[in-house]
């Protein structure tokens, strides 16, 4: 049987699903009353520093349309850039976000992703897991120990790539500045004259309620990158 907070966790998402979240809400002005703008942004809480080419893939728009809306928010204060890069303001540490670029490079976070859930994979086998050559996943898997998330060990003639702890650890020190970054985002929503709400704030996401009147929306943000910069895609 279905436990009581479930189901009413479940009616309570189907309800605010019906408000709308792929709308425009109609007042000029305000970067997140644009529903593409949303879609970039949040987009960009999932993978900081996403390039624009896979943006558009995924949200199904053009490069040109997810350049227009990345310089919007930018120049509005909702991104922040490093090295040509943009990053939801405050949502991660300036510093970590070559991190974050290395991340989004064809195959590397899937070769992070295949040595985090089987770890000691050789490199070998990664290349196969992964669908690159043996040379690939060595170059790639340099790369992450130079960036200090993955480890090399050496067993015989197999080379071996283990995930440090440098993820988990950023992601418990993140966590205090996540909490900053949603009470920031509200405030400047209030700012903007779009009346938020807070609904929910969990582990890896905030739900927020906003908008002019009756005329609402809801955006389920992630905001634990150091997770979502490298899963796959549901």
């Amino acid at each position: 049987m279905v436990d009581a907070p479930r189901r009413i966790g479940r009616a309570f998402l189907e309800a605010v699903s019906q408000e709308g979240p792929g709308e425009d809400i109609e007042v000029e002005g305000p970067s997140l009353a644009n529903a593409r703008r949303r879609q970039v942004f949040r987009h960009l809480c999932l993978r900081p520093c996403a390039r624009v080419g896979d943006m558009a893939r995924v949200l199904a728009l053009s490069q040109a349309t997810v350049r227009w809306h990345g310089w919007n928010l930018l120049s509005n204060g909702y991104l922040e850039m490093e090295a040509n890069r943009m990053f939801p303001q405050g949502l991660i540490d300036p510093a970590d976000a070559s991190l974050f670029v290395l991340l989004t490079a064809p195959g590397r976070a899937d070769v992070y992703r295949a040595c985090h859930d089987d770890p000691g994979l050789s490199l070998q086998e990664l290349g196969v897991r992964v669908g690159i050559t043996r040379q690939s996943a060595s170059k790639i898997a340099t790369e992450m120990t130079e960036c200090g998330i993955l480890r090399i060990e050496e067993d015989g003639r197999f080379r071996r790539g283990i995930p440090t702890d440098v993820m988990s650890t950023k992601r418990v020190g993140n966590a205090g500045r996540v909490r900053l970054f949603v009470d920031r985002l509200l405030r400047r929503l209030e700012d903007d004259g779009l009346d938020p709400e807070l609904l929910r704030r969990e582990e890896e996401t905030a739900l927020l309620r906003f908008g002019v009147g009756p005329h609402r929306v809801v955006l389920d943000l992630p905001t634990d990158p150091y997770v979502t910069s490298w899963r796959a895609f549901p």
